[in-house]
């Protein structure tokens, strides 16, 4: 079992060996596409705990405005929009008879937000750029808050408990943001081309002052929407104990 991945420079090797695994392969892009339908059971519509980036910092990825402009002319990416940009800290579910009803959303916020409300706001830093095998994303450097979250959405919430207990891979999440996916088709090797002189590209440091839960707009016609924020919880520190708190 490998230790578990406790600081930025950890963050930061995970970001090479990724991008390493996507540069040196020699298959055919995939779909994102086609592993979200797989993924979501036919476009059913997550629930997260997130951190709405693109929504909360319009503006963030101007660092890398020349990359965007050139990846948004390439046949083998889909840029997703900015107000879908988002950091999942935890998936709950996807809104289906078998997983989550939407009666259930609104005791998912009440059960979680006394013990989220008790962390102090934090700062992220946004940074590095790599890829999994259908995707690119962002890194994130959140000094572990992020695995408090988890930690104490997985106590709180009965789903989260027991998808976490039956999941071997809990404690491997490490934070990101996705920011655009292959279409399946062109070259690897043009995708290669155009990131490798941004993989080191910083994007800013940012303050988290709410965690969030967002229902996430994805349909197979009309692709991917803005966020919708469904619940906001103040991280208020010590201020938590002082009172009611929604």
């Amino acid at each position: 079992m490998t230790a578990p991945v406790t600081s930025a420079a950890d963050y930061a090797a995970d970001r090479a060996r990724n991008w390493e695994a996507f540069a040196s392969a020699s298959g055919p892009l995939p779909s994102f596409r086609d592993r979200w339908d797989t993924f979501s059971s036919g476009w059913k519509v997550p629930i997260e705990f997130c951190q709405p980036i693109g929504l909360d910092y319009p503006g963030f990825m101007e660092p890398v405005r020349p990359l965007l402009d050139e990846l948004a002319t390439m046949e083998e990416i889909e840029l997703f929009p900015e107000g879908h940009l988002r950091m999942t800290t935890v998936q709950v579910g996807f809104l289906k008879a078998d997983d989550i009803m939407w009666s259930q959303v609104e005791s998912i916020y009440v059960n979680a937000a006394p013990r989220l409300h008790r962390l102090n706001p934090f700062p992220i830093k946004i940074g590095g750029i790599s890829a999994f095998e259908d995707s690119l994303y962002f890194g994130v450097d959140d000094g572990d808050v992020i695995k408090e979250i988890r930690r104490l959405v997985r106590l709180a919430v009965p789903v989260v408990y027991q998808k976490a207990r039956d999941d071997s891979h809990w404690g491997d999440f490490i934070p990101c943001i996705r920011f655009a996916g292959f279409t399946g088709k062109g070259s690897r090797q043009r995708v290669v081309q155009a990131l490798t002189p941004y993989l080191d590209a910083q994007l800013g440091e940012y303050t988290i002052d709410q965690a969030k839960m967002a229902r996430v707009p994805a349909d197979p016609q009309t692709g991917w929407g803005d966020l919708d924020v469904i619940a906001e919880i103040g991280l208020l520190g010590q201020a938590a104990r002082q009172g009611y708190h929604n």
